[in-house]
C-alpha cells in the first residue's frame, strides 16, 4: 500500500478550517446553475497540493487546468501508480453504488466522502458538466496550509432543457476569434451548450466560403453603423472557423452557423449582383436595404447557396443543426412577381401567392442541408412553411405572437424558445437606461429568471420546448464593452433557468449568489451591468468607439 507523506501543519489553522468545513456541510453551497439535488453527509474531505485526477484520457486538459485553478491545487492526470490512489476520480455511470439514481446523458452525480471525491457520469458531457460543479464547490473551499478542506455532500443534477444556448450577431458588428474565444470559456462556466453564430445578414457577410471570394472581399465590408465602400473588410478564415469549433467542442459547446435566406441578403448581392431579388427601403433612407432579398427561383442562386451550405457544412461538422434565418422575407419580395424565374416557377407549380414561393424556397434549401446531414433551423415564419416536423428546428422569437408558439409546439416541431422579451439583450435592461430597445416594456435581470414559466405552458408543450437562448442583435453595440454590458449578468440568469429544474428555482437565492458571479466575471476580463449597485450604463459613445473587438 501507498502512504501519503505528512505534511507540518498548524494545529490551530487546521481545527479552524475543519471547524469552517463541517459548518458548511449543512449549508447548500453556492452553486450556479443551481443543481437539481443536493444533501449533505457528515465529515470532511481534505485535499493536498499533489492529488491527482483519474479521468478518461479523452476529458480535454482545459478541464483539468480549470479544477486547478478553481482549486489553488496542481491537479494534474493520474499516471500509473498515482491511478489506485487518485482521490478525485471520473467514474461511468455503471459504478455508482446500488440504491442510488444513476445519471443518463447530461446528468452526472458527484459524492463527496472523507475519503474522496467521486463523479458519475453516462457521457463526456455529463462529466464535464459534473467538473464545472467540482469546480465551484473546490473554489468555495476553506483552505490553510496548502490544504483544502470540502465538506462531504452528494449532488445529482441534471438539465431542464437541452439546448442552453446564446446567439451572437456578428453582421451588424463584428467581435472577432479572442472575443468568441472568451465568450465560450465563460459559457462553459454556466453550462451553456449552444453557440448560435449569425454570420450572414444585411449589413454583413462574415464567413469565408472560398468557391466565393467576393462574399468576404466585398460583403465582409462596413457594418450597420459604417457603409463605407472601402470599410476593413471583417470575417473569420475557415482556419479561424475551425479553430473556434474545435474550442467550442472541448467545452462541450456546439456552434450552430446561421446563413440568411432567403431575405437578409444584402451583403452578399453587394458581392455577387446576380443573386439580387429585390428589397425595399427604410424610411429617409437609400441603402438600407434595397437587396434585401435573393432571387429564389433561379437556378444560378440556388447552386450558389447549394455551394455555401456545403462549405459551411464541412466547417461546422458537429452542428447538427444549420439555421438559414427564414424570417422577415415578407419586407422584400415586392419585386419578386417580376422577376422572369418566378414567374415561371409560378406557372409551373400553380402558385397564386408570394407565400407559396417562399414556402417552395424553404423546402427546397431544407433538402439541401438534409442531403449534407443537417437539420433546418430557423426563425419561427418557417412553422408554416410546411417543412418535416423531425428534420426541422423552429425558434420562436415573436414574444407578441403567443399562438404562432403554441401552433410549432401543437404541430410537433421541437422549438427553441428565444422571444424578443425577455430573451433579446438588445432591450434594455433597466428604466434608466436610454440606449437599447423597448417594446412596451424591457428586458430586467428578473425577468429573464422567471422565463419561461411565465409562459405558461402546460406539460405536453413544454416537453416538445428544445430549449432557451439569449440573443444579442448589436445594432446598438458597436464595441465589445458595450456587448459584455448588455449580455451580463443577464446570461447568467438565462443559464439557470434553462438548466434548474422548476421546482429548484430561487430568485432570492439567485440573486444571493450574483455578486460572486460578478466578480468571477471581472475576473475574467468581462465588464458587466451591476444590479446591485446600478452601474453606469455602458453605451458605444461613452466609450468612444474604439475597436470593436479584441484581437
Amino acid at each position: 500500500m501507498t502512504h501519503r507523506p505528512q505534511r507540518p501543519t498548524q494545529p490551530h489553522l487546521l481545527a479552524a478550517a475543519l471547524l469552517l468545513a463541517a459548518a458548511h456541510a449543512y449549508a447548500e453551497p453556492e452553486l450556479t446553475p443551481r443543481p437539481a439535488s443536493f444533501l449533505p453527509r457528515q465529515g470532511v474531505l481534505v485535499l493536498r497540493p499533489d492529488e491527482s485526477v483519474a479521468c478518461p484520457d479523452t476529458l480535454p486538459a482545459c478541464h483539468l487546468e480549470s479544477l486547478s485553478r478553481a482549486s489553488g491545487l496542481p491537479l494534474a492526470r493520474a499516471r500509473g501508480a498515482q491511478l489506485p490512489t487518485a482521490r478525485v476520480r471520473l467514474l461511468p455511470s455503471a459504478e455508482v453504488p446500488a440504491g442510488t439514481a444513476v445519471p443518463q446523458g447530461e446528468g452526472y452525480l458527484v459524492r463527496v466522502t472523507p475519503e474522496s471525491l467521486l463523479l458519475y457520469a453516462a457521457t463526456p458531457a455529463g462529466h464535464q458538466y459534473g467538473l464545472q460543479t467540482v469546480g465551484q464547490l473546490l473554489a468555495a473551499a476553506p483552505r490553510t496550509d496548502g490544504t483544502l478542506h470540502l465538506a462531504c455532500a452528494e449532488i445529482a443534477d441534471a438539465p431542464r432543457f437541452a439546448w442552453r444556448g446564446y446567439m451572437l450577431d456578428e453582421s451588424r458588428h463584428f467581435s472577432g476569434k479572442a472575443a468568441v474565444l472568451r465568450l465560450l470559456d465563460a459559457m462553459a462556466d454556466y453550462k451553456l451548450n449552444r453557440l448560435h453564430w449569425h454570420l450572414t445578414d444585411s449589413p454583413g457577410w462574415r464567413l469565408e466560403i472560398k468557391a466565393y471570394p467576393r462574399l468576404t472581399a466585398v460583403g465582409s465590408r462596413g457594418s450597420e453603423t459604417d457603409r463605407r465602400p472601402d470599410a476593413p473588410a471583417q470575417f473569420y478564415t475557415q482556419e479561424e472557423v475551425r479553430e473556434i469549433v474545435a474550442y467550442a467542442r472541448d467545452r462541450n459547446i456546439t456552434v450552430v452557423p446561421e446563413i440568411d435566406m432567403p431575405g437578409h441578403a444584402d451583403a452578399a448581392v453587394l458581392a455577387y449582383p446576380e443573386l439580387d431579388g429585390g428589397g425595399y427601403l427604410q424610411k429617409g433612407r437609400t441603402d438600407k436595404w434595397p437587396h434585401f432579398t435573393f432571387n429564389p427561383a433561379r437556378p444560378e442562386v440556388l447552386k450558389f447557396l447549394d455551394t455555401v451550405l456545403a462549405e459551411t457544412a464541412a466547417l461546422f461538422p458537429d452542428a447538427g443543426v444549420i439555421h438559414f434565418g427564414g424570417d422577415e422575407v415578407h419586407f422584400g419580395w415586392q419585386r419578386w412577381p417580376e422577376l422572369p424565374e418566378v414567374q415561371d416557377l409560378m406557372r409551373r407549380e400553380g402558385f397564386t401567392r408570394l407565400e407559396e414561393v417562399e414556402s417552395w424556397f424553404n423546402r427546397r434549401m431544407a433538402g439541401t442541408l438534409r442531403t449534407l446531414g443537417f437539420k433546418t433551423g430557423g426563425w419561427d415564419e418557417i412553422a408554416a412553411r410546411g417543412l418535416p416536423h423531425d428534420q426541422t428546428v423552429v425558434f420562436w422569437w415573436r414574444h407578441d405572437k403567443p399562438p404562432v408558439l403554441h401552433a410549432a409546439l401543437d404541430a410537433g416541431y421541437p422549438v427553441v424558445l428565444c422571444p424578443r422579451r425577455p430573451c433579446y439583450f438588445d432591450f434594455v435592461q433597466h428604466a434608466d437606461h436610454t440606449t437599447g430597445r423597448r417594446w412596451n416594456g424591457f428586458n430586467p435581470l428578473d425577468d429573464v429568471y422567471a422565463f419561461p414559466d411565465t409562459l405558461g405552458l402546460n406539460a405536453a408543450q413544454e416537453a416538445r420546448v428544445l430549449g432557451l437562448q439569449a440573443c444579442l442583435w448589436t445594432e446598438t453595440a458597436v464595441t465589445q464593452a458595450r456587448r459584455d454590458f448588455l449580455t451580463w449578468p443577464r446570461l447568467l440568469a438565462l443559464a439557470e433557468a434553462a438548466w434548474t429544474p422548476r421546482d429548484r428555482k430561487d430568485l432570492a437565492s439567485f440573486r444571493a449568489r450574483l455578486p460572486a458571479l460578478l466578480d468571477r466575471l471581472r475576473a475574467r476580463g468581462i465588464g458587466c451591468y451591476d444590479p446591485f449597485t446600478h452601474s453606469p450604463e455602458v453605451t458605444d459613445a461613452q466609450t468612444g468607439k474604439p475597436q470593436a473587438h479584441l484581437d
